[in-house]
C-alpha cells in the first residue's frame, strides 16, 4: 500500500492538552460588525452626531447584507488556500499543526462549492489563479490519499496541470495580447503567471522551507486580506442616492435648488438626506418639486482588455446575466436642475413705477404771442 502509515493529523503522537482558543470564534461575528461601524464612520465624515442618527434609522439587515455580498468573494479564497497550505505542510514534513487540522476539517464537497461560486463571481483576470488553486489542492490530495508512485497521483500531478496550461494560454491569448498591446502589467502577470506555475505547486516542499513558506502566505493572508476587505466595504453603498428638487416656497413649481444625498428617513412630513458632503438636510414634503433615483458612479476600469467581449475586471455573472440598459445621465444626479432654472425675483410694483418715464410737459406759451 502506498499510502500505509499514514493516518489522520489529529491521532499522531501524543495526546495534548488543548488549548483555549474560543477568542477566535468570537472575532467572526465581531470582524462585520466592525466593518458596519467603519463604514458609517467613513459616510459621515466623523461626525458622531451624524453617526448617532444613521444608527437609529438605517437598517442593519440592509447594512449586514451590503457586507455580505461585497465580501462573499473571500471565502473561496479562505477554502482553496487553508486547504492547499495545510496539505501541502503535511506533505512536506509529515507532522500536524493547527493549519493541517484546519485543512482536514474542510470536506472536498466545500471545496467543491467553493470553486464554483469563485468561478462565477471572481472577475476574470483571476480565473487563472482559481486555475492554480484548484489543481494544486487537487493534486496535493492525491498525493495524500494516494501516495507517490500512485498514476491518479501522476495524473492529477504531473499530466493535467501539463496538458491544460497550452490549453488555459490559448484560450485567454486573445486578452493577453491586448494586456501586452496596451503595457498592463498588472493584468498580464494575472493571466499569464498562475498556469506557469501551476505544476510547481502540487507536491511537496523540502521540510526545511516547508514551514516558513506555509505558515507565511498564511500570516500575509491574515493581514492583507481584512485590509482589502474593508476597503471593498468603504466603497460599497449602503443607502439609496437621491437627487431632489427643493422649490423656494411651499407647494411651489419654480426650482430653488437640487440636493443629492443618501435618503435615511422619509415620513409624510419630511425627508432626512445625507448630503455627499456629510452635512444632514431636512426637507419638507411640501417643498419638494420632484426626485430620482441616482445610479451609485461606478469605478472606472483600470485595463480596456477584454476576451471576446468578457471584460478582465468583469465576474462571469455579471457577463452572462442581463445588466440594466444604459441611460442618459439625468441632471438632477449632478445637482442641475431638469430643464429648468431659478427664477430670477420679479421687479416691485414700486420699481416698476420709479422706473416708467413721465410724460413730456407741454411747453408753456411763449410772452410773444398774444
Amino acid at each position: 500500500m502506498a499510502n500505509k502509515g499514514r493516518s489522520h493529523p489529529s491521532a499522531e503522537g501524543p495526546a495534548r492538552t488543548p488549548r483555549n482558543q474560543e477568542w477566535l470564534l468570537a472575532l467572526l461575528p465581531a470582524f462585520p460588525i466592525v466593518l458596519l461601524v467603519m463604514r458609517l464612520w467613513y459616510v459621515v465624515r466623523q461626525d458622531t452626531q451624524t453617526l448617532l442618527l444613521l444608527v437609529q434609522y438605517v437598517s442593519p439587515l440592509g447594512m449586514l447584507s451590503v457586507v455580505l455580498l461585497t465580501t462573499v468573494w473571500t471565502v473561496p479564497v479562505v477554502v482553496l488556500v487553508g486547504r492547499a497550505l495545510g496539505s501541502l505542510y503535511r506533505l512536506s514534513t509529515g507532522r500536524s499543526s493547527w493549519l493541517v487540522r484546519g485543512a482536514y476539517r474542510i470536506p472536498d464537497w466545500v471545496v467543491a462549492i467553493a470553486v464554483v461560486a469563485a468561478m462565477v463571481g471572481w472577475p476574470l483576470c483571476f480565473l487563472p489563479a482559481l486555475f492554480m488553486l484548484t489543481l494544486t489542492v487537487w493534486g496535493l490530495t492525491a498525493y495524500d490519499r494516494y501516495g507517490r508512485n500512485d498514476r491518479r497521483t501522476l495524473t492529477a500531478c504531473v499530466i493535467v496541470p501539463i496538458t491544460v496550461m497550452p490549453l488555459c494560454y490559448l484560450l485567454l491569448w486573445p486578452a493577453i495580447t491586448l494586456a501586452w498591446a496596451e503595457g498592463d502589467a498588472a493584468t498580464l502577470v494575472m493571466l499569464t503567471v498562475p498556469p506557469a506555475i501551476t505544476p510547481l505547486l502540487t507536491g511537496p516542499v523540502p521540510e526545511m522551507w516547508a514551514r516558513f513558506i506555509t505558515h507565511g502566505v498564511v500570516l500575509v493572508l491574515a493581514v492583507l486580506l481584512p485590509v482589502a476587505v474593508g476597503a471593498v466595504v468603504l466603497r460599497a453603498p449602503i443607502l439609496p442616492l437621491t437627487a431632489m428638487e427643493v422649490a423656494a416656497e411651499p407647494d411651489g413649481e419654480a426650482v430653488d435648488k437640487v440636493v443629492v444625498g443618501y435618503v435615511i428617513a422619509d415620513d409624510d412630513r419630511m425627508s432626512t438626506v445625507l448630503e455627499r458632503g456629510g452635512s444632514v438636510s431636512f426637507i419638507r414634503n411640501d417643498m419638494l418639486v420632484s426626485r430620482v433615483l441616482c445610479p451609485e458612479p461606478g469605478d472606472v476600469p483600470r485595463s480596456r482588455a477584454h476576451l471576446y467581449g468578457w471584460h478582465v475586471g468583469q465576474s462571469m455573472l455579471s457577463w452572462l446575466v442581463p445588466g440594466r440598459p444604459p441611460a442618459p445621465r439625468d441632471p438632477r444626479c449632478e445637482g442641475r436642475p431638469d430643464g429648468r432654472t431659478v427664477p430670477e425675483p420679479s421687479p416691485t410694483p414700486s420699481a416698476t413705477a420709479s422706473s416708467t418715464p413721465s410724460p413730456a410737459a407741454p411747453p408753456a406759451p411763449s410772452s410773444a404771442e398774444g
